[in-house]
């Protein structure tokens, strides 16, 4: 017999009731009745407007199952009022819905877990917790496909400790160059996010449900698992000399600024800072366009990684006796961003051009503070942090982006 949509919708609605019951899990005191109301299969069933020949068509549908043995049909004046299961037929069931029993696929799944038990990462501890579930009858959080790629994405990129771009890690890991980002890429971070331990590294931003904080959170994720969408590059710009192991050295000036990517700055030895002054910048335009003398610039990219703030830790470590200042936009994000910075590095940055002073010289250029800009500016006045400036912004409901100050400044 082949069935129609009507009949597996039907048995499914039946399935999943007995599933989801103490009769399943052997725990019922008393006999359970699996039943539904028509309307619930057939939406059009009860309704005024229904096509007529569709309705027939479902009640012989279920006549045929009726004769079968494999529901019960109740009417009333030749309308059916409720359907109901056959306790006897389940095995049928899952023949005919070609559906594998709930306990064996939760065996299924809880062997997919044990699997990554003994990983070594910080996905032991998700597993762990998805295992507990599904001894509890409760669903994983991932359905079986998509858990076994995200755990074997969580691994690989836990365990990565070379540069890799994102659609390299997508080829090596699901066959696809495209499959991470369309399907997986916030699952995973999400993931890495809930169970790892990275406040330090996301200090202001922790509200993932926010738009604009959950793509830099991932991008800050992957990054310090040397994941990039794009090849990452760390920016300098004044007067150095720049030593690396194989014993090359190069002269870095304010006129001539260099990038080297994150792989080469790992063979760094040593370099020697010929300024008074460190600056760190937020915005890639604004390094390129501003020129200070007796300053050495380094292009942030907005939040950043663990291993910028090991190189900055270095520079400061071999260099001692200078300035360290920081030039960000004038929103809370730019005085988070100062914040990450000084927990990383645990050195004493200033902020530079990001005072009241400046956002009045360039109110004609503020923009309007978002509601993502309140909610930060009020959690840092709660920290009791640059409470001057983020009551100014607050009450002018401005912000000021940094490009204009190293422009027209």
């Amino acid at each position: 017999m082949i069935f129609s949509e009507n009949q597996k919708r039907v048995l499914k609605v039946f399935l999943d009731q007995y599933e989801n019951s103490k009769t399943y899990l052997g725990e019922n005191k008393v006999t359970q009745n699996f039943a539904v109301l028509p309307g619930k299969v057939f939406d059009s069933y009860d309704s005024d407007y229904a096509d007529m020949d569709l309705v027939r068509d479902f009640e012989n549908q279920m006549k045929e199952m009726e004769d079968d043995g494999l529901i019960f049909v109740k009417r009333s004046r030749g309308m059916i009022e409720k359907l109901t299961a056959n306790p006897e037929k389940w095995e049928d069931y899952y023949e005919i819905l070609q559906r594998k029993d709930k306990r064996f696929l939760q065996m299924l799944q809880i062997e997919l877990y044990e699997k990554y038990l003994d990983d070594g990462t910080l996905i032991a501890r998700f597993c762990q917790n998805q295992i507990e579930r599904l001894q509890t009858n409760k669903k994983a959080v991932y359905k079986m496909q998509d858990a076994e790629a995200i755990l074997k994405l969580c691994s690989f990129i836990l365990k990565n400790q070379e540069d890799i771009l994102e659609r390299e890690l997508s080829v090596a890991v699901l066959g696809d160059s495209k499959r991470w980002e369309k399907t997986y890429r916030s699952r995973v971070c999400g993931l890495l996010r809930k169970y790892g331990d990275y406040d330090k590294l996301l200090l202001g931003i922790s509200d993932i449900e926010d738009k604009e904080d959950k793509r830099e959170m991932e991008r800050i994720l992957l990054a310090e698992h040397h994941v990039y969408s794009n090849p990452s590059y760390v920016y300098f710009k004044g007067n150095a000399e720049i030593f690396f192991d194989n014993g090359q050295e190069i002269q870095v000036n304010l006129h001539l600024p260099m990038a080297f990517s994150t792989e080469t700055l790992k063979h760094l030895k040593f370099i020697r800072i010929l300024d008074k002054c460190v600056m760190t910048i937020e915005n890639l335009t604004s390094f390129n366009r501003i020129e200070k003398e007796n300053t050495f610039m380094i292009f942030l990219s907005g939040y950043h990684n663990s291993a910028k703030q090991k190189l900055i830790r270095k520079i400061y470590d071999i260099n001692s006796g200078l300035e360290w200042r920081h030039f960000g936009d004038i929103d809370p994000d730019g005085f988070y961003i100062i914040e990450n910075l000084r927990r990383g590095t645990e050195i004493d940055f200033r902020p530079v051009y990001m005072g009241i002073d400046i956002l009045k010289q360039y109110k004609a250029y503020a923009k309007p503070l978002t509601d993502h800009d309140i909610r930060k500016a009020n959690a840092l006045l709660d920290y009791e942090m640059y409470a001057d400036i983020m009551r100014y912004m607050l009450d002018v409901g401005k912000k000021l982006e940094q490009e204009i100050v190293s422009w027209m400044g």
